[in-house]
């Protein structure tokens, strides 16, 4: 199909209101809005051609969130904006340390030895299909850095961060340790935004980012398990947040976008759902993509599914594979005879792992791994045959 008509058709589709969607569980229970925030990564899905793409090896870096479209989230609403500034802000470092410090300044840890990596970041609380993910390039120093020049006592066994929102949480000293774990001062080259956790936050590649607290203002080597604000959470039932929060294998669809016209998290079920119309004649092509990620494995395959998932189809990776970083991946559907159909994606990683139909976990408060759905209505006219 040449791109001409690829074009041509995809611009016919239709486009898509994006409604408001207010969750009710996850990082907190912020709005998010479509408009705003936008579900998927930028593709020029007009000009790719899936039966011309470049070998494995000859593939596009996976696409960079600009800060602006980068996801938010704080325990204070997703528009929290502590404004810190560089000059008075200050950093302590204490616990089981040989050498604690208090007075850790902007100029003392931008001195430090800086590293750059992409990763993509997505909250623990995002629903199947939500937009609480992005992918960006994170500039700072490791961690250990920071942890050696204190000087670590030999009881000490985690890691815990204080932030300025009253947010905690910790981490296993093992990890802490690893040089990709790092304190980020930057965020796609720029210093990092206010509201992404200027002037420190942590990255912490294979976890969701609730173990990635932004405006940190103390670091505290402890000899026991600490639950921090949300792994403490709910309080008087027997489950609770994810102390691990391993960040697991899932995918989304992106186009067709599923639109929701209930206020309530999609994820919890007894949502109604908006139908995309899909229109053209039959036979024609429609390229049904989206993203996947896997943490600190790359993903193998992704697989989609127009029948709800009775039969699946191989769809093809458009970018590297790379770890803790999404890729996109793309599906050209041939548009069959008019009526209602299903969409569902899953992906398998590295390590063999495949997405699960529903939720892997114990509960809903460990990351959503279940198969994205997206219904859809075709509305399409046979082709007349010549002759």
């Amino acid at each position: 199909m040449n791109r001409a008509t690829r074009r041509q058709f995809l611009k016919s589709s239709g486009a898509v209101i994006a409604t408001a969607i207010f969750p009710t569980w996850g990082c907190d229970g912020n709005e998010v809005r479509f408009k705003s925030m936008p579900t998927g990564p930028d593709m020029d899905i007009m000009d790719m051609d899936l039966e011309e793409m470049p070998a494995e090896e000859m593939l596009p870096l996976p696409p960079i969130t600009s800060n602006a479209r980068h996801y938010l989230q704080s325990i204070n609403g997703k528009n929290y904006d502590p404004k810190l500034a560089a000059a008075s802000w200050r950093l302590a470092v204490n616990g089981l340390v040989d050498q604690p410090r208090a007075d850790w300044t902007y100029a003392d840890i931008t001195a430090l030895p800086m590293q750059r990596q992409v990763l993509t970041m997505q909250c623990i609380g995002n629903w199947i299909g939500g937009p609480l993910v992005g992918n960006a390039e994170w500039g700072g120093t490791p961690l250990s850095e920071v942890l050696n020049l204190a000087g670590i006592k030999s009881e000490a066994i985690r890691v815990k961060f204080y932030s300025v929102d009253g947010y905690t949480t910790s981490i296993p000293l093992n990890r802490a340790l690893r040089d990709e774990v790092i304190l980020a001062w930057e965020m796609n080259g720029e210093p990092l935004p206010s509201k992404h956790g200027f002037p420190l936050r942590l990255i912490n590649p294979g976890h969701y980012g609730q173990k990635m607290p932004k405006w940190i203002t103390r670091i505290e080597l402890i000899d026991e398990v600490y639950l921090g604000h949300w792994e403490s959470k709910p309080e008087g039932k027997p489950f609770k947040w994810s102390d691990e929060a391993v960040a697991t294998v899932n995918s989304r669809i992106d186009a067709p976008l599923s639109v929701w016209d209930d206020v309530k998290d999609p994820a919890n079920g007894g949502v109604s759902v908006v139908l995309q119309t899909l229109r053209g004649n039959e036979g024609r092509p429609f390229v049904v993509h989206g993203i996947a990620m896997a943490g600190e494995r790359t993903i193998e395959s992704v697989e989609v599914s127009t029948n709800g998932g009775r039969s699946w189809h191989e769809a093809q990776i458009t970018t590297q594979r790379l770890p803790n970083i999404w890729v996109t991946w793309a599906y050209e559907w041939k548009l069959p005879a008019s009526g209602e159909y299903e969409i569902v994606a899953r992906a398998t990683d590295s390590a063999g792992d495949r997405q699960p139909r529903s939720d892997a976990g114990a509960d809903l408060y460990d990351g959503r791994t279940g198969w994205h759905h997206v219904p859809v209505k075709v509305v399409t006219r046979p082709v007349q045959q010549s002759g």
